[in-house]
């Protein structure tokens, strides 16, 4: 199995095996380009912007080709965090109401919500039953008071992949909404975003961009009147004008959730980025990406390693997270062989090994070879 993406595309790939795509992945040498571009569109004045709004209709429309959606309800906003406070901010909520997330969450997919307490909006969290979140136990947590549900796609935490269409059949069922965030899932197995009524997303990991740029995705059969809860000039499609500064129209489409400019720089990138991606195709990638992930699996549990991501190829994408009792002796042997993983979180002994489209299955060997087996870890404590 050969890379994808050649590792000599990226910088600094040089005589390193990089399995941290679900913290970061390395940048294109071709980004490189982008970036010089916007420079040399920011230099022309008032004719930068056409240039700047060409690259970010493009960039729109390939990230709706890669979530199969219309660009027109495609938002671009400063981050995934951005795009859940929007929503707790724009939907209208009542005292009794509740929301429903996950105890291995990211923290920016639970911590806004509890604003809502001072409204008399509850939140209930699931637990995980030996690191996976059950759909059954989702369901229990819900009511006729239901609001939303909150959760991704993909686990950054365990890497559980979570089956979207059958969550989505069951939070509608129940007349709630689903807000999925899709980042450790999307530019790795394929997303559909329409089934869920609001999708987020970071750009800076699977998607190969930067820092900067995060995807809102409002789905416009389900919340077709959702209104921006923040305003300002790039929200209107008419400004208006100093004899009536009050009037103006909103966009109708999900420009409208973008007050401002959005990060251009990031922009450029991305559409190149998105320009690699869509080339290779989300059906060969996710190919590739769950064979190699297939593998690691298999490697680590036969190390001894306790894990936990599901085996199951339909329940896991990129990522691989086992626990361990020295995360920090399995991070030192890794890193003497320039192996790159990402470690602890949120105070668990967990080590999370990602593989993306510039891995190659001599990458995995390696990473097998060099980690350490877990009784030997056991047994250094």
């Amino acid at each position: 199995m050969t890379a994808l993406i050649l590792p000599t595309d990226f910088i600094g790939l040089e005589n390193v095996v990089h399995l941290a795509a679900g913290g970061e992945t390395p940048i294109l040498k071709s980004h490189r380009q982008a970036v010089e571009n916007f420079f040399t569109h920011k230099a022309m004045g008032e004719g930068a912007r056409h240039h700047f709004e060409a690259i970010y209709r493009s960039s729109k429309e390939r990230i709706a080709r890669l979530l199969h959606v219309s660009d027109e309800d495609v938002a671009f906003l400063g981050s995934s965090s951005d795009g859940v406070n929007l929503l707790l901010y724009a939907l209208d909520w009542q005292p009794g109401d509740n929301v429903v997330v996950v105890d291995v969450e990211f923290p920016s997919n639970i911590m806004p919500w509890t604003r809502l307490e001072k409204q008399g909006v509850s939140l209930r969290v699931v637990s995980h039953q030996n690191w996976e979140i059950q759909l059954e136990d989702v369901a229990a947590a819900m009511d006729e008071r239901t609001r939303l549900v909150a959760v991704s796609h993909v686990s950054y935490f365990t890497g559980q992949r979570l089956p979207l269409a059958e969550l989505s059949e069951m939070v509608h069922e129940r007349g709630a909404l689903l807000l999925a965030d899709v980042t450790h899932a999307a530019g790795v197995v394929p997303v559909e975003a329409s089934l869920a009524d609001v999708v987020v997303c970071s750009c800076y990991k699977w998607l190969l961009g930067v820092h900067g740029v995060g995807i809102f995705f409002r789905n416009p059969a389900s919340l077709p009147d959702l209104q921006p809860p923040f305003l300002g000039w790039h929200s209107a499609v008419t400004i208006a004008p100093t004899s009536a500064p009050t009037d103006f129209t909103l966009n109708s489409n999900a420009s409208r959730f973008e007050p401002g400019n959005p990060s251009f720089l990031g922009i450029y990138i991305l559409e190149n980025a998105l320009g690699r991606l869509l080339e290779i195709g989300e059906d060969a990638i996710a190919a590739h990406d769950l064979k190699l992930s297939g593998q690691v699996w298999q490697g680590l549990k036969e190390r001894g390693y306790d894990l936990m991501t599901p085996g199951e190829a339909d329940y896991r994408a990129g990522n691989v997270c086992f626990m361990s009792d020295n995360v920090e002796a399995v991070l030192e042997a890794l890193d003497r062989q320039n192996i790159r993983v990402w470690g602890s979180y949120a105070g668990v002994n967990r080590v999370r090994v990602s593989t993306h489209l510039y891995n190659t299955e001599a990458d995995v060997e390696r990473l097998l070879a060099a980690v350490p087996a877990a009784e030997t870890i056991q047994s250094s404590r």
